[in-house]
Order: structure tokens, then C-alpha cells, then sequence
């Protein structure tokens, strides 16, 4: 266990050499750890305002950062300390009354709840089916399976359900994990010889949200131990709810068991949101965030950016920062304005960057395969260009987390993307040779 006063301290060094000078003094440089228990953090903002665009901008890069450096998955929470005593008493009130704030029940995203959900053409049959799972669950669409392109609100939905399911059924208990998480919890329950704990913990539940099953791919010790936890909560009326980016008969190397009882229930898509969705989804998500934008400005974001939500969101996360930085009005913010601030995520064609764009033009200035960057090497050759891509890749496309991007490169963990752009952001202070090849590589990724 950490000394309390260190982990925070800890945490800060790491995020000032991710984020930039500027965003740190904004957010970071007036945090005080308040509390530390087992797997939580509560962190004193100075306002309320800061509190809400940390928890929910920060909290699972945060979370990623803790696990790196003490091998503990501490869950993060910024307050502001006027109403620090009265939170802490609503916990403790209500300690054990909502099964998910347990250490043993990973908590729902708050904002992922049907009210903040934008319904369009892309989506209503998918909501209409989860609300259907969340009023009688076990009954009604047993599974529901959601699959979609990155970024379109599976995740989003799936908690949804999650949250509605304890407002309406107080006695059911609701468990939400991802397919990474699910895997790391059996292979510590086969090296601590406690599987029949795990076993017992995953049939306990009512509810079972399993995020990303795509992951499963290839992993037959990982397919054999949910095909039996499957069929256990299935033979007892208990819901079970999964998301992928693709059907399951498209999930390489799954088992066709599995396949079919993924497809025992309703299989339900999340496509692409047309343009009066992607405007109603960013006026629904400036409304919360406070952010005052004119019409043409929303409607100009939404024509530039059309290949998901997240993407959108990422887009509000970025003119919030940059409205703090320049300390100007939202009233302030004009179309020109707009151009200069997302001219990241705005492309030559109205495309955003992409981690394939990234990972090709990296090749092509280093004379390598477009396929190379994904192979299992440490030859410098290749892993110097492969640390470079990532690197790009979290500056260009913020609206994906590092997971996202270990996952494209095919690595273990996002540990690895924390290292390479700590290590090009170090070189590039170093060396001006690869200064001059990552300056060269935005400005061709940028046209």
C-alpha cells in the first residue's frame, strides 16, 4: 500500500508529462488529495465546474495511470469541498443500498442513462429493445446483443439498462465489466486457485453487462469459462447483455456455441447517426457541459464531423478546454474559430483522422509495409515508427483512449502507449531530428 501523501503526487508527475503545460496549470495544479481508502480517491477542485469536466474527462485515464504505477485499480472522484461533508454522507447513507458502489460492483458511468441518451434513426430500435431489457429483465430479449462501429453509444446504452434496472428493481444486482477485465479476473482466479470464487461471483449477479465480447477472439480458456457462466445465469432467468463491434458470426475464432447463444436473443445495431442527430447530440451534450454555442457553430460541427458520438463529445471536450485556456466567452466562439480549434479532428474532405490514416502515413515516410506496425517486434526499426503512430495517434484522435489504441497496434496493454508517448515526447525535446520527423508527419496527416 502507498503512502497516502504520495500517490497523488505520483499521479500528477505522470499526467504533466501527457498533457501540456497549460492544461495542467488549468486543471490539475490546485488538486488536494482529501481522502484514500482501498480503491478510491477523492480529490478537493476549486469549483464545482472543474469537478464535473474532470470526472468526466479524466477519471478513466486516471484510473489507467493508478493501475500502471501501483498495480491497483483506484477509482477517482474530484468534489468541490462545499459540498465534500454532504456527498460523503449521501455514501454512507446509502452504502450497500446500490449494489454497483461496492468495491465489488464496478459503478455505472452517472451520465450514461437513458435521459442523456439523443435518439435518431440510427439508434431507436436499439433503445426501444434495451428499455424493453431493463422493465423485465430476464424476461424480455434475453440476450441482448448491441454491436456497432467504435464510438457510437454501446456502451452508453448497455449502462443505461444497468441504471434502470436498480431504479425499478431495488433486489436485483446489476454487474458491469469489460471482456479485458472479465479475462484478467480469471486468470488471477486460476493463479490464486480461487476459481470456484470467481465462478460463484459472476452467477451471483442478475444482471450481467459484459462490454467489448469481441475480445474474446481466439481466447479458448477465456470462451470455455464464459460458455459455462453463460448457460449458468441463462438456465436462471438472469439477463445477460453484451456489446461488440461486430455480429457474433464475425468474431474471429469464437466458438460456434458461443455464436449461437449470442444469437438466442435480439442482435441490435447501432449505426451511424445521420446530421440532425449528430446536431441534437451535441446541443443535448453542450447543454449539460454549459457550453453556449451558437446554431451555425453546432450545425458546422456536426457537417465536419460525422463518424460517431464519441467523436462529437471528444469535439465539446476540446473547445471546453480551449474556452479555458484563452479565458474567452462561448458567445465568442465563431465558425473561424471553430476551424482553428478542431482542425485536428477536421480532415481535407470532411473526414477525420483515423488510426489507419496515422498508421500509413508513418509507414510511408519510413519506407515500411503498411502492415508492419502491427507485428510482435522490439527491432527498432519498426518499434520506433509503431511508438511514433501512437504517439499521433492520442494527439490527433482524442476521442479514443489509450485502450482503444493498444488494442489497434495488438498489444497486451495500454501500458505500452504510455510509454511510447512519454518517450517520443522526450525525444522530440532531445533530438531534433525526430522533432523534425514527427513536425513532418502532422503537418502530412493534417492535409
Amino acid at each position: 500500500m502507498q503512502r497516502k501523501e504520495n500517490v497523488w503526487s505520483q499521479v500528477l508527475g505522470v499526467l504533466q508529462e501527457h498533457v501540456n503545460e497549460q492544461t495542467y496549470r488549468t486543471w490539475f495544479q490546485e488538486t488536494k488529495l482529501l481522502s484514500l481508502e482501498d480503491s478510491k480517491i477523492t480529490v478537493h477542485v476549486p469549483t464545482q465546474f472543474i469537478a464535473q469536466y474532470l470526472n468526466k474527462n479524466y477519471s478513466t485515464i486516471i484510473t489507467e495511470i493508478c493501475n500502471t504505477l501501483f498495480d491497483r485499480k483506484y477509482g477517482v472522484k474530484f468534489i468541490n469541498n462545499t459540498n465534500y461533508q454532504e456527498s460523503e454522507n449521501i455514501e454512507h447513507t446509502q452504502a450497500g443500498a446500490k449494489k454497483t458502489m461496492s468495491d465489488d460492483y464496478p459503478q455505472l458511468n452517472q451520465n450514461y442513462k437513458f435521459k442523456d441518451f439523443v435518439i435518431g434513426a440510427n439508434n431507436r430500435f436499439a433503445c426501444s429493445a434495451a428499455e424493453a431489457v431493463a422493465e423485465s429483465p430476464g424476461t424480455t430479449y434475453n440476450p441482448l446483443f448491441i454491436y456497432g462501429n467504435s464510438g457510437m453509444g454501446k456502451t452508453h446504452l448497455m449502462q443505461a439498462i444497468g441504471h434502470t434496472v436498480l431504479d425499478l428493481h431495488e433486489d436485483k444486482k446489476v454487474f458491469y465489466i469489460t471482456t479485458e477485465q472479465f479475462t484478467n479476473n480469471m486468470i488471477e482466479g486460476i493463479r490464486s486457485n480461487t476459481m470456484d470464487k470467481f465462478r460463484n461471483k459472476y452467477r451471483y449477479f442478475d444482471v450481467l453487462l459484459i462490454d467489448d465480447i469481441q475480445f474474446l477472439s481466439k481466447r479458448e480458456g477465456t470462451q470455455e469459462e464464459f460458455f459455462h457462466t453463460f448457460n449458468a445465469l441463462y438456465e436462471n432467468g438472469k439477463q445477460i447483455i453484451l456489446t461488440s463491434d461486430r455480429l457474433p458470426r464475425d468474431i474471429p475464432e469464437l466458438e460456434q456455441r458461443l455464436v449461437s447463444r449470442f444469437e438466442w436473443g435480439l442482435l441490435t445495431d447501432l449505426k451511424q447517426p445521420n446530421f440532425e442527430t449528430r446536431v441534437a447530440i451535441l446541443k443535448k451534450k453542450a447543454e449539460r457541459d454549459n457550453i453556449n454555442l451558437s446554431e451555425d457553430v453546432l450545425q458546422y460541427i456536426a457537417e465536419n464531423i460525422t463518424s460517431n458520438v464519441r467523436a462529437l463529445e471528444g469535439s465539446l471536450v476540446k473547445i471546453q478546454a480551449w474556452i479555458g485556456y484563452k479565458g474567452i466567452k462561448t458567445e465568442e466562439i465563431s465558425i473561424d474559430l471553430i476551424k482553428d480549434i478542431l482542425r485536428d479532428m477536421f480532415s481535407t474532405g470532411h473526414s477525420r483522422v483515423t488510426l489507419d490514416l496515422v498508421r500509413k502515413r508513418v509507414c510511408n515516410i519510413y519506407n515500411l509495409r503498411n502492415d508492419i506496425l502491427f507485428m510482435k517486434t522490439r527491432k527498432r526499426e519498426v518499434a520506433f515508427p509503431r511508438q511514433i503512430a501512437m504517439y499521433l495517434s492520442n494527439l490527433f484522435i482524442p476521442s479514443l483512449s489509450l485502450k482503444e489504441i493498444a488494442n489497434y497496434y495488438r498489444l497486451k496493454d495500454h501500458t505500452t502507449v504510455i510509454h511510447a508517448i512519454k518517450s517520443i515526447k522526450t525525444q522530440m525535446t532531445d533530438n531534433m531530428e525526430v522533432k523534425q520527423q514527427v513536425e513532418q508527419l502532422m503537418d502530412e496527416i493534417r492535409n
